[in-house]
């Protein structure tokens, strides 16, 4: 249930104007020695004996402000859910009843997911297990009530999830003691029998006006509240999985402000490298865990409350992106820098890897096999963990996914079907629909029916890289998305090229664009001016590639004028790396085999029988290619007379 920020603020100023919103904040929460006046009392969150809590009529959320030792803001949706323990749908509704307005929110409590297997509360009656282990960590027995943790009958404890509509949605466990290291010993798991959407834990209880904090696991939110930060959640299942991003992707981002608390390791700073830029770092804080400390609960028990509130309270900005202190800047080691393999041997030996925050060019003549190499690509990354973002002016979506089909089902999942004297191939349904199981969630296309238009494309692969985690995007081609009407084709597509680069550096992802070659002969090699339009796009994009096919007089020996050296001939397609600005090399060519059935390109026996991840099946033999047992035959053939003269 998201509501309506307009609505809320209308039900606010209401109340402001026919009854006095600091009156009745006070009346909420049973103060009775304020100062009416003035508009001020003493913190309702944190003992003092001189008033700091100060409200301020003209603020946009009607809140008031405390100047001491809190430093925030509350309304009275946050003085409703503190004193009558509410979650923040119940806290509207009575902000509403308050305001004499009506509503029409629903029920809370309704079961809205179809198909989806609810989890059944697991309670055992009594908590003496988990309060006695929590209150060692330094957590009460009032957190543990208002977080709604529980104790199972083997004495673990429970932790239960709620929906924004205060419904039960899933449940985790954890053992009530210290879990020794090494012991084997599970350290959390979800409730058997059920589903488990990645929800955030606490966040039916979250003022989304007001700054809210992340933690890593579910103690750490309930050390961040006992310290006196209430508008806290949790992760669900660890730094390693970002799937509540795209599960609770359109509520967060009615959050203003975001402060990320990740544990003090490895793991949690690249968790910190990986979330900001999607949740958007001009809203996030990072809280900086003390080096003796891992986590927000290790703090709580080591230095306090007072400590671990004054952490969250004072977290750091996220950097200014446009901006660098160059002392700040680590060198470049190539090696080091995050990426992914096109997985195409011939291609990787020199380019090692798509590293993140790069734009790759690929340019090459019609028919020479772009649209085969993009979609292999595709799917090699898929198969190394990482989501892909693909647009094709030239392909439509169902042609796109026949073709991303065809190089993931290989030889062995295509049927030959004869029809009259034409032979075709297709995919047997059976592979398909277990390809798009393995693949569901991770591979996306651009709609054929949305505007090409490169502002929008941005938009949209910027929504993929936040919402889904999108680390490797494709657009085909360039000239598909500049303006018909453009005065300046060669400024816009300097521009292109520029917001390209801009947004693979800003999320960390790797960008492959295709631009087309200026008209060439078959026979051509695309070199660093060939590509039409712009120098711009060669010259700024970090590595760009030129495919150039290989025709059959080549291959014959009949053709007296190709430039082509002679060990290149025997392939079907030559990859030229024109430029490679990563590795400061250029002018470097490789040869691939193209196989027309399966549509992949090859220069080893393992590629040309790869089998993707999707397809779980043992066989017993390798398919191998003719054309490369002949090249091996050749060399065997050619190294005996060689060895006997």
């Amino acid at each position: 249930m998201l509501f309506n920020n307009d609505d809320i603020n209308k039900a606010k100023r209401k109340i402001e104007d026919e009854q006095g919103m600091f009156g009745v904040m006070m009346s909420v929460a049973g103060v009775t020695d304020y100062d009416e006046k003035n508009q001020k009392c003493c913190c309702l969150w944190h003992a003092e004996n001189t008033p700091s809590l100060i409200f301020n009529p003209k603020s946009e959320n009607l809140s008031a402000h405390c100047f001491g030792a809190c430093h925030r803001n509350y309304d009275l949706i946050d003085v409703l859910m503190m004193k009558n323990k509410y979650s923040y749908a119940e806290a509207v509704k009575d902000l509403f009843e308050i305001a004499d307005l009506p509503y029409s929110f629903g029920e809370l409590g309704v079961k809205s997911l179809r198909d989806y297997r609810y989890p059944k509360r697991d309670d055992c009656g009594n908590k003496n297990a988990v309060y006695s282990y929590l209150k060692l960590r330094g957590i009460s027995e009032s957190t543990v009530d208002y977080l709604d943790i529980c104790q199972d009958s083997h004495g673990n404890i429970v932790f239960n999830y709620y929906d924004l509509n205060d419904v039960l949605t899933m449940v985790k466990y954890r053992p009530s003691h210290k879990i020794v290291k090494g012991s084997g010993e599970a350290k959390n798991w979800c409730q058997k029998n059920a589903d488990t959407k990645p929800l955030l834990f606490n966040m039916n209880r979250i003022n989304p006006s007001q700054p809210m904090l992340i933690c890593s696991g579910e103690l750490d939110c309930a050390a961040a509240i006992e310290s006196g930060w209430v508008n806290a959640v949790s992760i669900p299942l660890g730094d390693g999985n970002t799937k509540w991003i795209e599960c609770n992707f359109d509520w967060l981002e009615t959050i203003n402000q975001i402060i990320i608390a990740a544990d003090n390791d490895e793991s949690g700073r690249k968790y910190l490298a990986e979330i900001v830029p999607r949740l958007g770092s001009w809203r996030t804080k990072v809280v900086n865990v003390p080096d003796d400390c891992k986590d927000l609960n290790e703090v709580l028990y080591k230095k306090g409350k007072d400590v671990l509130f004054d952490i969250i309270v004072n977290a750091a900005d996220t950097p200014v992106p446009s901006v660098a202190d160059l002392s700040d800047v680590k060198a470049l080691n190539f090696k080091d820098m995050p990426g992914v393999k096109t997985g195409i041997k011939a291609i990787d030996q020199e380019l090692v890897k798509l590293p993140y925050g790069t734009l790759t060019v690929i340019s090459g003549m019609p028919g020479v096999g772009k649209s085969s190499l993009l979609s292999q690509i595709i799917c090699n990354v898929l198969d190394q963990g990482v989501n892909t973002w693909m647009y094709s002016a030239e392909l439509s979506n169902p042609i796109t996914k026949s073709w991303l089909s065809f190089v993931l089902g290989g030889r062995r999942h295509i049927e030959e079907i004869q029809c009259g004297e034409d032979t075709y191939y297709t995919v047997n349904d059976k592979a398909i629909e277990k390809i798009n199981e393995y693949y569901r969630g991770r591979w996306f296309v651009y709609k054929d029916d949305w505007e090409n238009n490169i502002d929008i494309l941005i938009d949209s692969m910027t929504d993929s890289i936040r919402k889904f985690g999108t680390k490797l995007l494709l657009l085909d081609n360039m000239m598909t998305m500049l303006s018909d009407s453009s005065e300046n084709e060669l400024r816009e597509q300097t521009s292109v090229i520029k917001k390209l680069i801009t947004l693979a550096q800003k999320y960390s992802v790797a960008i492959i664009l295709v631009a087309h070659p200026r008209k060439l002969s078959q026979t051509s090699t695309v070199g660093m001016y060939d590509i039409a339009g712009s120098s711009n796009i060669a010259n700024l994009a970090h590595r760009t590639l030129g495919l150039r096919r290989v025709t059959q007089d080549e291959k014959d020996g009949n053709d007296q004028n190709s430039n082509l050296k002679p060990e290149l001939k025997k392939y079907d397609v030559v990859v030229n790396i024109i430029k490679d600005r990563m590795r400061g090399r250029s002018s470097i060519s490789h040869g691939l085999y193209y196989d027309t059935v399966s549509r992949r390109f090859y220069s080893t026996q393992e590629e040309f029988d790869k089998q993707y991840d999707w397809d779980d099946t043992k066989y017993e033999t390798a398919l191998l290619s003719e054309r490369i047992l002949q090249e091996e035959n050749d060399s065997e053939v050619f190294g005996e007379v060689k060895g006997g003269d």
